[in-house]
């Protein structure tokens, strides 16, 4: 035998066990061999452990009773006598064959024509409609009775839950079981309770059928079976899943049966990267200064980010223990911030620090009381808030009120000097309209005395042309007398 596998001294007790000697009855640590000549039996804090090679480790001794195999067959499965099962058809309808059409009895069936085919539809949907038998094979319903009728649901989904997974209603998210009740509200004593798997109900059958509730009551379970009432009324039928919500429902049926690894020996929650501080302040505080939780928020995220980065601060202002969180980005800096901080002395208060156990709930609902009394501090601070406010407005109103006094002032003054120059433009185009008004009159008389210049001009032009004429006048008169004076 390979003695490396075999139980050694130098193992500790988290589970690998350690053995000083084997011929001594008990060794430390509350380890006891109670067969000195075996030394793969031990007996560590009253539990009777037994050495694993394969593993190299201690396991306990675990006895197999009746819970232990509901919750073995419920993981693992269970035996069946497949043999009374019934079979599957092993005719292949998608064989081979010399037509399209498949053959009954040797003869070829025709296929169905489109009125056929309506036909079925029709009747599909008129099943549908109607009370539709469960098959057995997919019922995976159980009839329980002989409960007292002190029972309640909760007991009845913890004792059906030995026996496998129960189903739980797509639309409400609810376990599917049902209790019977009087007109009174009393439990009969019997109800249904619908698995997932249909394993299941032959665990049930096995296991739960015969037991023994108490003295007076044994449990009796057989397979649910559903009959029709009077008359069935379509309107009462519920609304049909639809294909999305199938998927989704039947996805998270496979996520309950989905194998998942172990979680590691130094595994922490990720609640524990939350630091719960207490003692942080009191309501009084809030109450005189309702400001207070901004300061506190800020003081406290600036203390915490020394030892890692923080992601998140709140104040619970309406918890009478002080109560600020703060969240770190892993677990290894909340170590570090309660080592730091618990027992620190703040404000005359000794502040506690642990970890968050993920479940404590710091948000308190107000009474009355408190309710008002933090409403009337609070209008106390928005008072004051607002008279301060109202005096800087006024400041700030009185200082833009001089400025814009002495902007008008120079306004004005320039306003003077502009008024000045134009009076010295006006004066100044006064005098140079007289001037024009001069050169006009001027211009005037040259333009009388031009004219009549003009006038006399014509009459000497008038004159001229008349001298012209009588020129011309002589001088035909005169060749006239050279041609005479030549014949």
């Amino acid at each position: 035998m390979d003695k490396s596998n075999e139980p050694s001294a130098n193992k500790n007790a988290s589970g690998e066990l350690s053995q000083s000697n084997a011929s001594s009855a008990s060794t430390t640590s509350g380890i006891v061999y109670p067969d000195p000549d075996n030394p793969y039996k031990c007996v560590a804090n009253g539990v009777s452990m037994t050495w694993n090679e394969v593993s190299g480790q201690w396991l306990p001794d675990v006895e197999v009773d009746e819970d232990f195999l509901a919750l073995y067959n419920a993981n693992y499965g269970v035996e069946y006598d497949y043999s009374k099962m019934p079979q599957p058809s092993t005719r292949n309808t998608r064989d081979a064959s010399p037509t399209a059409g498949t053959l009954e009895g040797g003869k070829e069936k025709k296929p169905l024509t489109k009125e056929e085919k309506l036909a079925k539809k029709r009747e599909a949907i008129k099943r549908a409609e109607g009370w539709v038998e469960l098959d057995e094979e997919r019922n995976t319903s159980v009839y329980v009775h002989g409960f007292p009728s002190s029972i309640d649901e909760e007991q009845f989904i913890e004792f059906m839950s030995k026996c496998g997974v129960i189903m739980k209603d797509p639309r409400t998210g609810k376990p599917k079981v049902r209790l019977y009740r009087t007109e009174s509200g009393e439990a009969k004593g019997d109800g249904t309770c619908c698995y997932i798997k249909k394993e299941s109900v032959e665990l049930a059958l096995q296991i739960l059928d015969g037991w023994a509730w108490d003295s007076a009551h044994k449990i009796q379970v057989e397979r649910a079976k559903f009959e029709m009432k009077g008359e069935f009324d379509p309107t009462k039928k519920r609304r049909r899943l639809t294909g999305a919500q199938k998927k989704r429902f039947f996805e998270k049926q496979q996520k309950i049966f989905e194998w998942k690894p172990e979680k590691p020996r130094n595994y922490r929650p990720p609640c524990e990267c939350t630091l719960v501080l207490r003692g942080m302040f009191n309501l009084e505080e809030i109450d005189a200064n309702a400001q207070r939780i901004f300061t506190l928020k800020e003081d406290t995220q600036k203390l915490c980010e020394r030892f890692g980065p923080v992601k998140k601060v709140t104040v619970y202002d309406t918890n009478p223990d002080g109560v600020v969180t703060v969240t770190f980005d892993n677990v290894e800096h909340t170590d570090a911030a309660v080592q730091a901080i618990d027992g620190r002395i703040v404000a005359g208060r000794v502040v506690q620090a642990k970890h968050w156990d993920g479940k404590e709930k710091f948000k308190r609902a107000e009474t009355a009381q408190e309710k008002e009394r933090r409403e009337n501090a609070w209008e106390e601070f928005l008072g004051n808030d607002e008279d301060e406010k109202e005096t800087e407005e006024e400041k700030k109103e009185m200082e833009e009120g001089k400025k814009e006094m002495e902007e008008k002032k120079k306004e004005m003054e320039e306003g003077k000097k502009e008024m000045e120059e134009g009076k010295k433009e006006m004066e100044e185009g006064k005098k140079e309209m007289e001037e024009k008004k001069k050169e006009m009159e001027k211009g005037k008389k040259e333009m009388e005395e031009g004219k009549k210049e003009m006038e006399e001009e014509k009459k000497e032009m008038e004159e001229g042309k008349k001298e012209i004429e009588e020129g011309k006048k002589e001088i035909e008169e005169g060749k006239k007398e050279m041609e005479e004076a030549k014949e």
